[in-house]
Order: C-alpha cells, then structure tokens, then sequence
C-alpha cells in the first residue's frame, strides 16, 4: 500500500495575500485541487491524506467534497508537521512507503508521479529526494529557494512512515512542472506567463 500525504498547514507568508496558499488558484484552478487530481491519476497511490493546521481552516473546509482524509496537525512547522502524522498509527502503518508532496505544485501530473514511483521502488533505498536541476530554474527565471550542488529540491520526497534517519537517494528530474512549486508572487505572475 503507497499514500501520500500532501503538506498544506503551512501559512504560506511569503506569497503575501489574504488567500490560503494552498487554494490560490493558478489556470483557474486552486492549487491543491491539481495536486489531488494527479495523485488519484496515480496507478501508485492507495490512500491521500492531507495535513492542514490551523493556519488553514478554508483548505480544510474545501476538501471535504475529495476522497481525501484530512488530519488536522498543530501548524508549527512543515517538520513538525509531518512527524506528528508518520508517528500516528491511526493514519500511517508502521514503515509503510509515504509520498510526501507540497500543496503548491499546480503543473505536476499523475504520469510524472509515476515516474517518481518507479524510481525509488528500483532503488530500494528507505528514502528518496525528488530535485530538478539548477538550471531549469535559470531557463525560466524562477528564483530556488534552496539549491544543494546544482540541484533544488521539489516538496516531492518518498520516505517510510516512522521518524528514525533513513538512508537516502537523490533522483533527479527533469520535469519543470516539479520546478515550479508556487512560493512567491513572481512564481505566480512566472506561471501565468510559461503555462497558460
């Protein structure tokens, strides 16, 4: 069984709006609704579960209406936040394979997840970090919020559901859609301009 677990308690301060991040709209669509649209054309994914805090009761209050399972998480942090839902057995199984996926990835598909999937299940490692490489940002001008040896994570990692270090691999994609993870309003003015 895979689920993942999509990351959407966060305050999203630094897009500056009234709006909770997840539920931005981008291509006339909120955010989040594209993320669970991908993860359901997954051939991988089991179950989805969404964190939300209370930072954001909207995005609670709109995925009622989803075959999503909603766990409410305390808001501290995006850290906290996921190790308060891989210790609760209620929700997660002991070791079971997590995908853990940030709400705010509006051109990510079910096709490119599966990819993501294949990787790690050949590499047989406990863990994995999806990055895209530097110079995809450069290409389109968006600015990395992180960037590790020419290469920026994407908010998509794969990991096992318990809180001890797991050994890990680094697969590297070169899917811009992973790029382009909505963190500031240039982001978003950058993906009205490239995807519409």
């Amino acid at each position: 069984m895979t689920t993942a677990l999509i990351m959407a308690g966060g305050k999203g301060t630094r897009m500056d709006l009234d709006c909770e991040k997840p539920l931005i709209e981008v291509n006339n669509k909120p955010m989040i609704k594209s993320v669970i649209e991908a993860l359901l054309n997954s051939k991988y994914v089991d179950k989805i579960l969404v964190a939300v805090s209370p930072n954001t009761p909207l995005t609670s209050k709109y995925l009622e209406d989803f075959p999503v399972i909603i766990i409410q998480t305390s808001g501290i942090g995006y850290i906290e936040d996921l190790s308060e839902v891989l210790s609760n057995r209620e929700y997660v199984e002991e070791d079971e394979v997590i995908m853990t996926i940030v709400a705010d990835l509006p051109f990510v598909t079910g096709e490119q997840l599966d990819d993501v999937f294949k990787h790690y299940f050949e590499r047989k490692k406990p863990a994995m970090c999806v990055s895209v490489p530097e110079y995809l940002f450069e290409k389109y001008g968006i600015k990395p919020t992180l960037v590790f040896d020419g290469l920026v994570p994407t908010g998509v990692n794969l990991l096992l559901a318990n809180n001890d270090e797991q050994d890990q691999s680094i697969y590297e994609s070169d899917n811009v859609e992973l790029a382009f993870n909505i963190n500031t309003l240039n982001d978003l003015d950058l993906s009205n301009h490239y995807f519409y």
